[in-house]
């Protein structure tokens, strides 16, 4: 499948975890939620694990990243639940959207991957909206 498509999907699928999430906190707590939603990704992870038959090469330097990246998302997921609970939707959702800042600071410091001007400027224009976005 086309690339630009899969990212279409994923940014509308993406749009709708937020939107579904502040609904379900209106109404369950965090930790329900998180429960609930988990529960639907273990199942797919289910699936997908008995339709591909991947190779799990436990203690790989891929596994040990997935692992470390499984640790983070639960702790960015929690936190995530906690903010859209306690924050308005409209200011929460863009403000984590934020999160490729991150992997290109990441990206840049440890793996020594270029930032063109154009992109540089990008990330200033997207710190900038973060603070735009923050004032109420």
């Amino acid at each position: 499948m086309n690339w630009l498509l899969l990212t279409i999907v994923t940014i509308v699928s993406w749009g709708f975890v937020g939107f579904f999430i502040k609904l379900a906190s209106k109404y369950s707590n965090w930790a329900e939620i998180y429960i609930v939603s988990n529960a639907v990704i273990f199942g797919v992870s289910l699936l997908v694990y008995v339709s591909q038959k991947p190779s799990l090469n436990v203690g790989s330097l891929g596994f040990n990243y997935a692992l470390a990246a499984g640790v983070v998302s639960s702790l960015s997921v929690i936190t995530f639940y906690l903010a859209v609970q306690g924050g308005k939707a409209i200011v929460v959702i863009p403000l984590t959207s934020l999160y490729p800042v991150v992997t290109i600071a990441l990206s840049y410091l440890f793996l020594r991957e270029g930032i063109s001007f154009t992109k540089g400027l990008g990330i200033v224009l997207a710190l900038v909206a973060l603070v735009l976005v923050a004032l109420d």
